[in-house]
Formats: structure tokens, C-alpha cells, sequence
């Protein structure tokens, strides 16, 4: 089975349960580092998943949902990296990804 990482920027106030809803949901180690910017803004918290891609859709709701409400910054799927997404952005990368049934280069 094929692991998927998918690395995700966020406010920081919101970090604490979206790691605790993809932990809970995916039974994957989310690993979190803060972000401090360089322009004075408030830090942000890096996470970053690593799934089996047959449990991968378990994610999509979860992310979705914190984007809506503004608290996702950056997305990082394999070689595709989005600030500021959009739910439409995400939930196209994620149907493209799904579309090819392979999967994203995840070198970086």
C-alpha cells in the first residue's frame, strides 16, 4: 500500500483540532511545526499527514472544511503547492488526483 503526504499551513488557533481531527481520522502521526514569518504576521502552523491512499478520502472532508472557513494557508500535495486555496481548488486537485489513480510525486 502506497503512502500519500500531504502537508497543510495553517492559523495557528485552528491547529490544534485540525491535527486532532485528521489524527482521529486517519490514525496517522501528524506532525506539526510553527512557522514564524519573516513580515511580523502571527506564526502558522506547518502539519503534515501521511496516509495509506486507500484511506486517503477520509481527508477530504476534514480539509474542506477548514479551508471554507479560512484557517488553511497552503496546501502541499506532492509536487502541487496552493496559498490561499480555495475549496474549489482543493476539491479539483483532489478530483485530478483521483482522476490519474497515481500517485503525486512526493519528493519535496
Amino acid at each position: 500500500m502506497s503512502d500519500l503526504t500531504l502537508a497543510l499551513e495553517c492559523d495557528s488557533d485552528a491547529s490544534s483540532s485540525l491535527s486532532a481531527a485528521l489524527a482521529e481520522a486517519t490514525h496517522a502521526n501528524v506532525i506539526e511545526a510553527e512557522k514564524n514569518s519573516l513580515d511580523g504576521s502571527l506564526p502558522t502552523i506547518l502539519q503534515i499527514v501521511q496516509v495509506a491512499s486507500s484511506i486517503a478520502a477520509i481527508v477530504t472532508p476534514i480539509v474542506t472544511s477548514y479551508i471554507a472557513s479560512k484557517k488553511v494557508k497552503k496546501i502541499k500535495f506532492g509536487d502541487i503547492e496552493i496559498e490561499n486555496p480555495t475549496q474549489e481548488q482543493w476539491e479539483r486537485l483532489w478530483s485530478d488526483y483521483q482522476a490519474r489513480g497515481v500517485e503525486p510525486d512526493n519528493r519535496g
